[in-house]
């Protein structure tokens, strides 16, 4: 199974020459890091990535290792690897190696099921939490498979997409009605779902009532290492940096051409979208002319921050993936047909789609090059 194929080597790094540098300033308090439209790394600095596969998961003929609908992954210490099958109501955990392990849960609405899991986090208490989003709570589990206990979300409108940091404090989306609007809060909570602060507020269209953008759920947000969050609405490059408390302290922008959505790509994303329920989606759907800034966040274990774009290379299938370092410089922009989801000890877990069109997990190692 084990591969071996250099993936990406070094791939468009600007010559220092012709790249932009970075203007740093202080507004109201708050650091704002503008980077110009090419990568500008400082001198010595790594910036060449060498990507080599190590592993697929996902394809397999034998049910017990398939992932049919992989959504999200977590590694814990011993890099054993956790796949939620969103399709499959199930988590399927294999070893370091690709070997497949167990699986967990299954569909229904009794203690241990899963009825549509949306999201999976390894806690610091080295739980299994996932999102459990038709049961409407957060069910726990051992990471060898035993069901602890469910924790009910069904006081709340809609809360998603959860992410965790090391100390077990939450961010997520939160739907609330405000009158006869909808809106989306981005917040910051304790370990028992208490808001502590938040980073935004997004008024949700009805499609009942009017059209529908499909990007404007798009709102991705991560923890670094510290606990900082970093959140973006992707409108524009800006990335925002809010401390521990909820203080805003930094902005990190970035210099871009928007990506147009062709034609080609409304078909594709229309075909995705289930002719199912009591509204015809594909009707309330209006794109824009253009695509968000960003697609999602994430972040290796030296604090630099990979930012999955929309800006498409000659290749078919294939975006650019900028990067960060921690201090919010622009220092490499590589083109990528993989989502990265999680960067640990050295590797990258991504979800990607094969030749034959099944979405598959890939482990690569990653080593950087000056």
């Amino acid at each position: 199974m084990k591969k071996n194929i250099i993936f990406w080597a070094a791939l468009l790094i600007i010559a220092a020459g012709f790249a932009s540098a970075q203007d740093v300033r202080t507004v109201n308090g708050i650091q704002v890091i503008s980077n110009g439209k090419n990568p500008n790394p400082p001198k010595g600095m790594a910036a060449g990535l060498v990507l080599t596969e190590d592993f697929t998961i996902g394809d397999s003929e034998n049910l017990d290792e398939m992932v049919s609908e992989p959504g999200f992954i977590a590694v814990d210490e011993q890099e054993n690897i956790y796949a939620l099958d969103i399709k499959e109501h199930n988590i399927k955990v294999f070893d370091r190696d690709g070997g497949y392990l167990r699986t967990i849960g299954k569909k229904g609405q009794g203690p241990g099921e899963l009825n549509t899991p949306v999201g999976l986090i390894l806690t610091p208490e080295k739980e299994l939490m996932v999102e459990d989003a038709l049961n409407r709570r957060l069910s726990f589990f051992s990471r060898e498979g035993e069901f602890l206990r469910h924790v009910s979300v069904a006081d709340r409108t809609s809360l998603v997409s959860l992410i965790m940091n090391r100390s077990g404090e939450m961010a997520g989306r939160e739907l609330v009605i405000e009158g006869e609007k909808l809106f989306w809060y981005i917040r910051k909570f304790d370990k028992n779902l208490k808001t502590l602060f938040d980073l935004d507020k997004v008024e949700s269209q009805n499609p009942l009532q009017s059209k529908i953008d499909p990007f404007d759920f798009i709102q991705p947000y991560i923890f670094d290492e510290r606990g900082f969050l970093y959140y973006g609405r992707g409108k524009e490059y800006v990335i925002q940096v809010f401390s521990g408390d909820g203080r805003h302290v930094q902005s990190i922008e970035k210099k871009h051409v928007p990506e147009k959505v062709t034609q080609d790509d409304i078909d594709k994303i229309m075909e995705l979208i289930p002719d199912v329920g009591p509204i015809n989606l594909r009707e309330r759907i209006e794109f824009p002319k253009h695509y968000p800034a960003y697609e999602t966040f994430s972040m290796d274990s030296e604090g630099r921050l990979f930012v999955r774009t929309f800006n498409k290379t000659k290749n078919e299938g294939e975006f650019f993936l900028d990067v960060f370092d921690r201090d919010g410089r622009y220092i490499a922009s590589l083109p990528t047909k993989s989502s990265p989801r999680l960067w640990k000890k050295g590797k990258m877990y991504a979800i990607e789609e094969a030749e034959d069109g099944i979405r598959v997990i890939k482990r690569y190692s990653a080593e950087w090059k000056k």
